[in-house]
């Protein structure tokens, strides 16, 4: 499906998708950066929160849930700030891969994953296909990746392991395409709208994005990485 965008306001486009970035790589710059201090600077802080792990994971789930069903219920400002906490926490939770795998992997992964997620970025924005048609295959995938991951909690077999870590970077190296792209066409229909509205929309577009860029970040470095 293609779209005719003569009419569109491309300025204003252009401005909600950068807005959108910055809130992604933000959100991103607390995950890593409160991961790094705490691993380096203060592990006696990490020890403590790590009693706290499951709790922890609990708190991310709601605040996810939160910003994604009660979006229209909250103001601007709850939710960026949702967003950034959600962003911290997860930095805390992200730190456990300091103890598994050596800092040069995790480094060369992060790297990786990033020239990833800036090539097919470009990609979703630059490509004048609606990829919304590829949803149904995108979330088929994701629930299946789900069941599997699940699954192999208990039967922990190595290869449905690693058939696993393949499949999620290839899912998610894809969705960062999908979500541009559909962030994109989401910009174009609410150029000049109402800009409340815009903002929430944008917070919950560079969610999608920073969980993109996570996920892809952790199946890459179960690939490459080689553990303590």
């Amino acid at each position: 499906m293609y779209y005719n965008m003569n009419d569109i306001d491309v300025r204003s486009s252009n401005n909600f998708l950068r807005k959108v970035f910055l809130y992604m790589i933000l959100g991103i710059a607390v995950s890593f950066g409160t991961g790094i201090y705490l691993y380096n600077y203060n592990k006696i802080l990490l020890y403590t929160l790590m009693n706290y792990y499951p709790i922890l994971l609990i708190a991310e789930l709601v605040m996810v849930l939160s910003l994604t069903r009660m979006l229209n219920k909250m103001s601007t400002n709850i939710a960026r700030i949702l967003f950034f906490a959600y962003s911290l926490v997860n930095g805390v939770t992200l730190t456990v891969i300091g103890f598994i795998y050596a800092p040069q992997v995790i480094f060369y992964a992060f790297m990786i994953t990033l020239v990833i997620f800036v090539v097919m970025a470009i990609y979703g924005y630059t490509t004048q296909e609606d990829l919304s048609s590829y949803r149904r295959f995108f979330m088929v995938a994701l629930i299946s990746l789900i069941i599997l991951s699940i699954i192999n909690i208990f039967l922990k077999a190595d290869m449905l392991e690693w058939v696993i870590t393949i499949a999620g970077t290839v899912i998610f190296t894809g969705l960062i395409a999908y979500d541009v792209n559909r962030i994109k066409w989401i910009s174009y229909q609410l150029a000049d709208g109402d800009s409340e509205i815009m903002e929430k929309i944008g917070i919950i577009g560079a969610l999608c994005l920073y969980l993109d860029f996570v996920n892809l970040f952790s199946y890459i470095l179960g690939i490459f990485g080689r553990k303590k």
